[in-house]
This record gives structure tokens, sequence and C-alpha cells, in this order.
């Protein structure tokens, strides 16, 4: 992830963060906080910095310094964080447990899993757009309208690749998903209709 000129790098032996556009690192792990080396996501706004791990979720707020790990206690779904994203005080941790949202900055959360309409618990990535979230999770694309209170499920009877969502990013009305089995591509925001009007593209036959 980068924010101005400071690169926030997502590895397996920590956090690395530059204030120098790339030129240099300074790694950040479980002395500053973290609650594993290992950190599958970062996403960073001002001075505010989440990093998903193998041990909850890192929040920092003097710009990676130092970070408050958030686990279950808190109400995470599961202590394994794969993806994060943030829209003001609004935080969506991707666990292994559930989709977890916290509309306190990240002091506490709720979880969400397929009694509310998610394709399964278990959560690859998580996107959002104003009111609208998106979450990738090993049985497919989950779509809420409502903030994350609600989910509708969207899998290979939709006409996804695969899924098994790995990755989800939205640009206008496109919505564009990484599956295990190719790239699907929604031109209509994927939203309440039952045929996501997707166009696959996965590996040539060979």
């Amino acid at each position: 992830d980068v924010y101005k000129r400071q690169v926030y790098a997502a590895t397996y032996d920590g956090l690395f963060i530059s204030t120098e556009g790339g030129a240099s690192f300074v790694n950040k792990t479980i002395a500053q906080g973290l609650g594993s080396n290992k950190v599958a996501d970062v996403y960073a706004v001002g001075s505010t910095v989440y990093a998903a791990t193998d041990g909850g979720l890192g929040i920092s707020t003097d710009g990676g310094a130092n970070f408050n790990n958030r686990t279950t206690v808190q109400g995470l779904g599961g202590n394994v964080v794969l993806d994060v994203y943030a829209l003001g005080s609004t935080v969506y941790a991707a666990t292994g447990g559930g989709l977890s949202i916290s509309t306190d900055g990240g002091a506490n959360f709720l979880n969400r899993i397929v009694a509310d309409g998610l394709p399964s618990a278990t959560q690859r990535s998580v996107y959002v757009v104003g009111g609208d979230v998106y979450a990738g999770t090993l049985g497919g694309l989950g779509i809420s309208t409502d903030g994350g209170e609600n989910f509708i499920s969207r899998t290979t009877d939709n006409g996804l690749g695969a899924d098994h969502v790995n990755d989800v990013f939205v640009v206008g009305n496109a919505v564009y998903l990484a599956t295990q089995d190719g790239i699907s591509i929604s031109s209509s925001c994927g939203t309440i209709s039952s045929d996501l009007s997707l166009i696959h593209i996965s590996e040539p036959t060979r």
C-alpha cells in the first residue's frame, strides 16, 4: 500500500514501512505490538495503519511506530486476518471465521457469518464503496448494500469462474474478482440482480 510518499509492504517477516517513497524501509514486528510477523495485508489512511496478521489485526495511530493488536477478545471472527479495509471510523477485517466489522475505529467488532448471508465464513478479501461491501470468501462473493448488515451470495451459479474468491476490486460500476479459476468481471456492480453479467478470463486450455 502507498500513501503519499509512505510505502507499506506486508511480508511474512513483518510490516516494512518507507517514508522515502521506497528508497529505504524500517521493519515493524511483534516487538512493536503486531500480533504476528506474518502480515497478509496492510491499509493506511493518514497516520492510521491497519495490519492484517496471523495473530490479529494491528492498529497504529502513529504512522506504524507502535501497534495495538485486536483479536477475538475484541470480537474478531478469528485471529487469522487476511485482508482489511477502512472507511472513516468503520473497519472491515476478513478473518478465517467471518467478516468482522467495527464502527468505532477497531476498538470492538461484530462478526458476520453465513447466517448473515455470506456464502462462507472463511473470508479472503473485502472491499468497500460507500455502503456497499464486497466480501471474497471460499464459497463465493458476498455483497451487502447496507454497510455489512446483510449479504447476498454470488457463486459459480451466477457466473463466477470459481467460488474461491481471493481478492475484490471495484472501479465505478465494474467489479473485478480474482478467483481460483481466473478473473471474473461484472459491469453492473454485481448488486441485486441474480446474474452478475460476468466476463470470465482464465488460462487457455493447452
